[in-house]
Parts: structure tokens; sequence; C-alpha cells
């Protein structure tokens, strides 16, 4: 009984001397990131173009102060926007399949034969642009509206044939392709059919997109000109679903949103959220929450880049002590650039390095106080 009265004895002043070491050095252990007076100290003060701060106004977020959702940017220009179909006016290209419909009124004509008046022919543009029809000759149509030819043709079989009436399209053509690369079910070149294509109606063609149409970005290059927009604001907006025209490249690029998360959290890093439009309560979840021993729920901030020249960043402070706060949280929508830290509280790392160093010990006196003294 003696000895263990004296190793507990022992135990405790070993404690009690590791709480004094501790008092009086926790002023110098080292914390992850700013404290949260740091951050305010530095908003609030005027920074001179000569210091190494970065200015940035803070904002406490409030009923009042939640910033506006603001849908991301992009579009398309506006020639690519009025841009109608070309049915009526595309040109006949080299190995273009044409198909020629000709009907005479009378039973026996030129073509028709035996109570037969339509008569169907079909010829493949050679390679120097003309092709080859019965009673015409030669014919060159490269270049030619698919009408340019049908008069062509009519002035040719005038005096030949009995009032005919001549109909003529391109059943196949090379020339009216388009090229769609990038993270679709199916990539590589498209035809565009003779009545033309919108661009929704492609990506369709092409088995859709494969990924959430938040996360995927559409680019458009036509000539010199081109336009991207995000594929949420595609759908359902008509002005952006536009005409793809002959010779376009469609770009989809997968995007995936991932924010930012440093300080007193479960889990820092690079996070992605697959939600449509994410909010702070969102990315706090994700990440586990604020970690209990470390955070100063006072200070969670939301820094965000500015946007317009001339602007400050922004730095947005939720104050989880608010009774409101999970409703300030979930109402705060968050931009794809933004990033999240949150403060560690002045007494977490003391109870940090409580919980790490000194629980080997307290948990020995418990050991040697579990053997019956």
């Amino acid at each position: 009984m003696p000895l263990l009265f004296v190793a507990l004895s022992g135990v405790r002043r070993m404690a009690l001397c590791a709480v004094a070491v501790i008092l009086s050095a926790c002023a110098a252990l080292p914390a992850f990131g700013p404290s949260s007076d740091d951050i305010v100290a530095a908003a609030r003060h005027e920074v001179d173009a000569g210091e190494t701060v970065t200015p940035f106004r803070l904002v406490n977020v409030s009923t009042t102060t939640l910033p506006t959702f603001r849908h991301r940017g992009g579009g398309f220009p506006n020639q690519f926007r009025a841009q109608g179909y070309l049915t009526d006016h595309e040109r006949i290209s080299v190995s273009d399949v044409l198909e020629l419909r000709i009907w005479e009124t009378a039973n026996d004509g030129l073509f028709a034969a035996s109570g037969q008046r339509e008569t169907v022919l079909s010829f493949q543009v050679s390679n120097a642009g003309t092709i080859e029809v019965p009673y015409a000759g030669r014919i060159h149509v490269a270049g030619l509206t698919t009408a340019g030819v049908r008069r062509v043709l009519l002035e040719k079989y005038q005096g030949q044939a009995i009032d005919p009436e001549i109909n003529v399209r391109i059943a196949e053509t090379s020339a009216r392709t388009v090229t769609i690369l990038g993270d679709l079910r199916s990539s590589g070149r498209a035809d565009i059919p003779a009545n033309g294509i919108k661009l929704l109606a492609l990506l369709a063609q092409m088995g859709g997109v494969a990924h959430p149409t938040w996360e995927t970005e559409i680019t458009v290059s036509r000539g010199a000109h081109s336009g991207r927009i995000w594929m949420d604001l595609l759908s359902g907006h008509s002005a952006n679903n536009i005409v793809i025209l002959p010779g376009d490249t469609v770009q989809v690029t997968h995007r995936p949103r991932r924010y930012a998360v440093y300080g007193a959290v479960a889990r820092t890093g690079n996070t992605n959220l697959n939600i449509d439009h994410p909010s702070l309560s969102d990315l706090l979840a994700e990440v586990g929450g604020l970690n209990d021993m470390q955070a100063e729920p006072h200070s969670v901030f939301v820094f965000r880049r500015a946007q317009i020249a001339g602007e400050l960043p922004v730095a947005y402070r939720v104050d989880f002590a608010r009774a409101d706060a999970f409703l300030l949280a979930d109402q705060f929508k968050l931009d794809d650039s933004d990033i999240v830290y949150v403060a560690t509280a002045d007494a977490s790392e003391f109870r940090k390095f409580i919980s790490t160093l000194l629980s080997p010990v307290v948990n020995s006196a418990n050991s040697v106080q579990g053997l019956g003294l």
C-alpha cells in the first residue's frame, strides 16, 4: 500500500508540473493560419501600397448583408445567337451526293414511260465539281445551291421534257460536319442534318454530356470567334441554344467545383461539391463541420475575390454563435473561387496539447487508482 501511495503521489506531482510548464509555454504553441483578430485587424486599417498585405473589405454576415447570388458569367457572341439555319443557302461541295426528282405531265416524255411520270436520279459530285446528267450533259454544280442546279436543269430540258418539274436535294455531304470533342459519351465528327441543328440537339445526338450540367462548360469556336457557356445556363434558355454551322468546333469540358477549406475544421483541403447551387452550410457539412476543440465559432470567414476591376476582395465573416447562424449559412451561396477559413480559438492549442500530451499522464494516474486506491 505505501508503494502504491508513493507511485500515485508521484504521478499527480508529474501532472501538476506538466500543467505548470504548459501554462507558461502555451503562448508559444503554433497555430494553423491567422487568428480571427489578425484578420479583422488587417481588414480595418488602411493598407498602403508599399505594404505586403492585400487590402480587402470585411463584411459581417447578417440577414441584411448576405451577398446576392450571382450566376456564373459566359455566353455566346451576338452573331452566334442571331445565326439562323442555312438550309436555303447551302452550297454543294465536291463528293456530295445529289438526288434529282423529275416529274413530267405526260405519260410518255423524256423520262416518263409506261405511266411512270416520276424519275429519281442520284449523282456524286466529282473532284472537278461536276455531275453527268442524262440529256443535259456535264454540269458544274460545286458552289451552287440546290435551287441554282434546278434552274440550270430546267434550262437544259427546255424543249426536251414535257412541262418538267425538278427537285434537287443534297442526300449526302462531307461538308456538313462539325467537330465535337471533350467530356461526352461520344466525340468526334458529327453530321449536321439537311435542315440544320442546334447545340442541344447536337449534344443529344452525341449521347449527351457525361457529367452534371453545372460542372460542364461548352465552348463553340467558329472561325476567329468563340464563346463559352455553362451547360446549366444552356438548358431552358432558348437564346443560348444556338444554331451550329458546318465547320464549327464544339468543346465540352468537365470543370468540377472545388472549394478550399482551411483552419479549424474536421477535414481541410480542396473539396468537391456535386450540388447545383452549393451553400456555406453544404461545404461545412462536407468537411465534417467545425472542430469543437479548435474552432472560434464567432469567426468563420469566406474570402471572395473581386469580380470587377477596381473592387476590393471581400472577407465575409459568419458568426456561428448567432441563433440564426445555420439559416444564414444555408442562404450563403458560394462562388466557384471562394476560400473558407475557420479561425482557431485562443485556447484551442492549450486544449489540444492537454489532449495529446497530458492524457497519457492522466491515464496513468487513473490506472493506479484502478488498482484499488
